[in-house]
């Protein structure tokens, strides 16, 4: 009789272990804790952003993980993303918040490069407000003519970077670089100093107050728009683009190509990923979990606050076909671009 209970009770355990699994609904992280790993120090608006998607996917999550942000600098992000793809296991316990200068890196085939994007599952993106540049008011003439105004930067491939090599190349802008900083945090402390003379952000937050302390926006890089052509934040209507303050001296052809792709790239946003060889039902309740994010008023409001008016989400399905197109550039404009880096950065 003993014997007759134990098989009916495992038989009825696995039926429903495997109705769970086979409908691919009912996983849980119940008593999981996560860790989101970032390629860059805190305080910057990358970490901003991975703490608030931490925040809330906790509470959208079937089961209420808890989520650690684990921040992971070195080398503009290239730290993190090659040990993600090394050591990330597929138990859906370690996402990673990419940036895009490692879309950049492995567009333009970086050799320090070990991993590559795609194999990774996308959960969804947030899509920011675009990058806008201040300095002094007093500091302007400068761009002309004078001491050289310093740029503050992680490697030279942040997407604002365009503006200024292009500005540099074309515009005859009076500017030199300062590498090596692990994070906006950094930048932008050292731009306070005034150990550089030049700041871009698109943070919203870190410019409403860089603005109430007298730093002035003077240009921004705008959105890249499906016709080609940049459009302005909202929240700055009257601050020039790139492309407005180059005027008649617009290049055409694989040079300005060669821009687009280059301050495009992060028109996928900052997206967020599982490991290679993720099962398809955890991929599936995180997506779904960043899914509900839209429907959060709290969530909404704080990400207005740090990332801008207009920083929207994008779901997976939004996402990757933005993210394989800008990972395939042509050898013109791979060449030109390598060209402008290797002159003005000594890449």
């Amino acid at each position: 009789m003993r014997s007759k209970l134990f098989f009916l009770l495992l038989t009825l355990t696995l039926s429903v272990l495997a109705g769970t699994y086979a409908s691919g609904q009912e996983f849980t992280f119940k008593g999981k804790s996560i860790r989101l790993i970032l390629g860059f120090p805190s305080g910057g608006g990358s970490d901003n952003e991975a703490r608030l998607l931490a925040k809330f996917l906790e509470r959208h999550l079937p089961g209420n993980p808890s989520i650690v942000v684990q921040n992971m600098p070195g080398a503009a992000g290239l730290v993190a993303a090659n040990w993600f793809a090394q050591f990330a296991k597929p138990d859906g316990q370690t996402l990673y918040y990419l940036s895009s200068t490692q879309i950049i890196d492995q567009a333009f085939e970086r050799p320090e490069v070990k991993y590559n994007i795609l194999n990774w599952e996308i959960v969804g993106s947030i899509l920011r407000g675009m990058s806008i540049a201040v300095m002094r008011p007093e500091k302007l003439e400068r761009l002309k003519s004078g001491t050289p105004l310093a740029i503050g930067s992680r490697s030279g491939e942040d997407t604002w970077n365009a503006m200024f090599l292009w500005g540099a190349e074309y515009l005859k802008w009076n500017v030199r670089w300062v590498l090596g900083y692990p994070g906006g945090g950094e930048m932008r402390l050292a731009f306070q100093r005034g150990e550089t003379d030049i700041y871009a952000t698109s943070n919203s937050l870190a410019l409403k107050e860089l603005m109430a302390e007298g730093f002035q926006p003077f240009v921004q890089k705008g959105r890249l728009m499906p016709d080609g052509s940049f459009k302005k934040r909202i929240e700055f209507p009257k601050v020039p683009l790139f492309d407005e303050l180059l005027g008649a001296k617009k290049p055409a052809g694989v040079p300005w190509q060669a821009y687009t792709v280059l301050a495009g790239s992060d028109d996928a946003g900052r997206t967020l990923h599982v490991g290679q060889k993720t099962p398809a039902e955890i991929v599936r309740a995180y997506r779904e979990g960043f899914r509900r994010l839209e429907t959060d008023k709290e969530f909404k409001a704080e990400l207005a606050r740090i990332a801008g008016d207009e920083a929207e989400l994008l779901d997976a399905n939004e996402a990757e076909p933005v993210v394989r197109r800008l990972l395939k550039i042509d050898p013109a404009t791979k060449e030109f671009t390598s060209g402008m880096l290797k002159k003005y950065l000594n890449r």
